[in-house]
């Protein structure tokens, strides 16, 4: 997790070399009107050329939309020499609303903060290699498939949207990045995005609206890949109901 969290989420991300690309509508040959007709043929339009904006000047703004986050959702998998980690998390900036699933070492443990409870649901691996596996089995025996109410999640790791956006509240976001090798506009999952590649980085940032970060990774022996969306848009998550919860001594 702290490769993933310190490496592909804090690490460089690239850029560079300028290539805009320019998207033009299509046109059609307008018909010549009919004699003393008082209508005009449509006025062509041309979609609008979109133009790298130089790194130096996108990342401050990029930096500033993620200390201004209050909710975003992200996908990631990281791999760290025969270790491969895959996280999904999505929910408010401070924690209070937050669903993560993490599958790491070959167990898998889901973590959720809502309506003022915390729960937790995971495999047998993931007690097992937690509590040994006695007590993953008592806690299977006990729990089955449903939620474990705990008292406090983060016992169980740190995975919640402000643990992974808090770093940038004292460095950019290109904090590190190295030399810029090219930078471009090009097509992320059918939106357009600005795309900057470094050395051992590549980031992509939302072309239109709000320079909100869409995804980055790195390469190398740490490589990582985190998607993110639906920035300060992220639908609360609800408590699960009372008939699908238990409660646990010790968790």
């Amino acid at each position: 997790m702290n490769n993933l969290k310190h490496k592909a989420l804090v690490l460089p991300i690239t850029g560079a070399l300028l290539l805009a690309l320019a998207g033009c509508g299509s046109t059609k040959e307008a018909s010549a009107p009919a004699p003393n007709a008082e209508t005009s043929a449509p006025e062509l339009t041309q979609a609008p050329v979109l133009t790298v904006p130089d790194a130096d000047v996108i990342f401050p703004k990029v930096t500033d939309t993620v200390k201004k986050a209050t909710s975003v959702a992200l996908e990631g998998t990281s791999t760290s020499g025969p270790k491969k980690l895959k996280i999904k998390v999505s929910g408010s900036r401070d924690g209070t609303n937050s669903l993560s699933e993490v599958t790491q070492d070959g167990a898998t443990v889901t973590l959720l903060n809502a309506d003022g409870g915390a729960y937790i649901k995971a495999d047998n691996e993931f007690f097992v290699q937690k509590s040994g596996q006695q007590t993953a089995d008592l806690v299977k025996e006990m729990a089955g498939n449903k939620w474990i109410s705990v008292k406090d999640t983060s016992v169980f790791g740190d995975r919640n949207i402000g643990s992974f956006l808090g770093i940038y509240n004292e460095k950019p976001v290109n904090d590190g990045l190295g030399k810029l090798a090219s930078s471009s506009v090009a097509d992320l999952n059918g939106a357009q995005a600005f795309k900057y590649v470094y050395e051992e980085a590549t980031v992509w940032i939302a072309a239109e609206g709000e320079p909100y970060l869409l995804q980055f990774g790195t390469t190398g022996k740490d490589a990582g890949t985190i998607t993110m969306s639906e920035w300060n848009a992220v639908a609360p998550h609800a408590a699960p109901a009372k008939n699908d919860t238990v409660t646990i001594p010790g968790l």
